[in-house]
Parts: C-alpha cells; sequence; structure tokens
C-alpha cells in the first residue's frame, strides 16, 4: 500500500509538471533585460529631506519595452542604478528607442552623494548631489 501511494504521488507530480509548464494558453513571452542608459537630469544641490526628481533617459531595444523597474547597490554616498524593461510579444520590429523615467530620491543627511546611473557594464552617467 505504502509502494503505491508512493507512486501515485508521483504520477501526480510528474503530470502536474506538464500541466504547470505549458504554454498552450496563447500566452505571450516576457522578457526582462537591463537597459542602457542614456542620459540624467535634475537637480545637483537640494537640502536634507527634500526629495528630488531625475528624469532618466533609457534605451529599449523595439516598440514592446517598457520600464519594469529600478535596481539599486548602495556603498556609501554612492549608489549604483541600473534600469530594467519588460517585453512582452512578438511583433515588436525593431526599432531601438529612447524613453524617460523619473527617479525620485530622499536624503536624510548632508553631504555629497554621488548616483551612478549603468550605461554598459564598464561606462556610467554620473549624477551628483550635494545636500545641505
Amino acid at each position: 500500500m505504502k509502494n503505491f501511494a508512493l507512486k501515485t504521488f508521483a504520477l501526480i507530480l510528474f503530470v502536474s509538471t506538464f500541466v504547470a509548464c505549458s504554454n498552450d494558453d496563447g500566452g505571450e513571452a516576457i522578457l526582462v533585460k537591463r537597459q542602457s542608459i542614456t542620459a540624467v537630469e535634475g537637480l545637483t544641490e537640494g537640502i536634507v529631506g527634500q526629495e528630488i526628481t531625475l528624469t532618466v533617459s533609457y534605451e529599449v531595444d523595439n516598440a514592446c519595452g517598457v520600464f519594469e523597474r529600478f535596481s539599486e547597490t548602495v556603498n556609501g554616498n554612492s549608489k549604483t542604478i541600473n534600469i530594467e524593461a519588460r517585453y512582452t510579444g512578438a511583433d515588436c520590429g525593431n526599432t531601438v528607442t529612447t524613453k524617460t523615467q523619473t527617479y525620485k530620491v530622499t536624503i536624510i543627511q548632508a553631504g555629497t552623494y554621488v548616483f551612478k546611473f549603468r550605461k554598459s557594464e564598464t561606462e556610467f552617467v554620473t549624477h551628483t548631489i550635494v545636500i545641505s
């Protein structure tokens, strides 16, 4: 009886794996990809507690690319920022397009802060903000 229950469980697990991974429902493929940041504009000075909005320009590969999220790595007063875009669908063309997204930051301590927006693996668009 124990052997039968184990085999039944294994069969259910095996079948559910194929049902869960099937794409027969016509769902579109989704890809999230890091994009190249081309420019950053905004204030270079502010006061403690002030919300500062930066306008970040970035390139998407085609018409299906839309903003997904910012990802950040903090190291003291320096922050490295990536932008990721989500691509849904297949009939998107192949024209690279520049888009913009706002990046908001509120700094709670006086000092000089360096924001490094990733342009490529080795290049950055750097934006420095002095907070008093």
